[in-house]
């Protein structure tokens, strides 16, 4: 059992790994859409999300789709997510969900606007077609009527 769930977190890792900006990444031309993670290692909402969102984005095996994650564990990890999230230009939702975790967001890269989220209520087979729905909007630059994101944290 220990061995199975390694090795699910090394299928993970891999899968949510983030390259700065001049690496080499998955997919070489703009993204059409980023498919953002908000974790932390204490969120047990995360436990259920993460797992099933890697499986649906293997079922997706969509090179535009480019994922990173915000991950508010530690000090560090914060700190990387503000990068990562300057880098994409994706501040003002890394603003409005700063300290909210459990889902991801899906973001058009060209636009930045919000178009949907996923969370623990949707299984990989659901997550997949949430995202693959969403991403038919980042490709025509609409916008989403899609309800599904949290609520922002006011600090």
């Amino acid at each position: 059992m220990k061995r199975i769930f390694l090795i699910v977190c090394l299928i993970f890792a891999g899968l949510f790994s983030y390259a700065p900006t001049g690496q080499a990444q998955q997919f070489s031309g703009q993204p059409a859409m980023y498919v953002v993670m908000f974790r932390a290692d204490w969120c047990g909402p995360c436990k259920i999300v993460e797992p099933n969102l890697s499986r649906a984005m293997a079922m997706l095996h969509d090179p535009s789709l480019r994922i990173l994650v915000i991950d508010i564990t530690d000090g560090p990890r914060t700190e990387r997510s503000a990068n990562i999230a300057f880098d994409a230009n994706i501040v003002p939702q890394y603003n409005k969900w700063y300290g909210v975790t459990g889902f991801a967001a899906m973001i058009d890269a060209d636009t930045k606007r919000t178009l949907g989220c996923v969370n623990m209520m949707y299984n990989a087979e659901a997550m997949a077609r949430q995202i693959a729905n969403l991403k038919t909007y980042a490709l025509s630059n609409q916008q989403s009527a899609d309800a599904t994101c949290p609520a922002p944290n006011h600090l």
